[in-house]
């Protein structure tokens, strides 16, 4: 039986990039598995994809599209971010020599009960805090 993988705004824009066509059937095929992992996302991570979407991207996303995929998105599991959670992203960020963006990511993975972290943002094959971090461009399960 599939685990949990927490799947990272990095992942979630590729879903909409045109521009990246092999990271995009990636991110599809991740996100697209019925029989796949269960996946998480936290309220942070679906801000930074609306954003990015919306401004990052070089063919940027219509306000409605982005409302249409946030409430998609909204339907997986979704870990909220309070003060606890930031308080231990900020000791994960010093312990693992991370920046705060990714510890917070790291953190609610592990809130999440997750044993994968979708992301391009932190190198692939790493195991922090016990997660597996995988790029999905690269395969996925190494």
């Amino acid at each position: 039986m599939p685990g949990r993988t927490f799947v990272d705004a990095s992942v979630l824009v590729r879903l909409f990039d045109d521009d990246e066509p092999v990271r995009q059937a990636a991110a599809r095929a991740l996100v697209g598995d019925l029989n796949g992992p269960a996946l998480v996302v936290s309220g942070p991570v679906l801000a930074e994809f609306a954003e990015t979407v919306m401004v990052r991207l070089a063919r940027p996303l219509a306000p409605v599209a982005v409302r249409r995929a946030l409430t998609e998105l909204s339907e997986l599991t979704v870990v909220s971010a309070d003060a606890s959670l930031v308080l231990a992203a900020a000791d994960t960020a010093e312990e693992e020599e991370l920046g705060l963006r990714d510890a917070l990511t790291l953190e609610a993975a592990v809130l999440g009960g997750c044993d994968r972290l979708a992301t391009e943002a932190m190198r692939h094959g790493t195991v922090l805090r016990g997660i597996h971090v995988e790029d999905p461009a690269f395969g996925g399960n190494e």
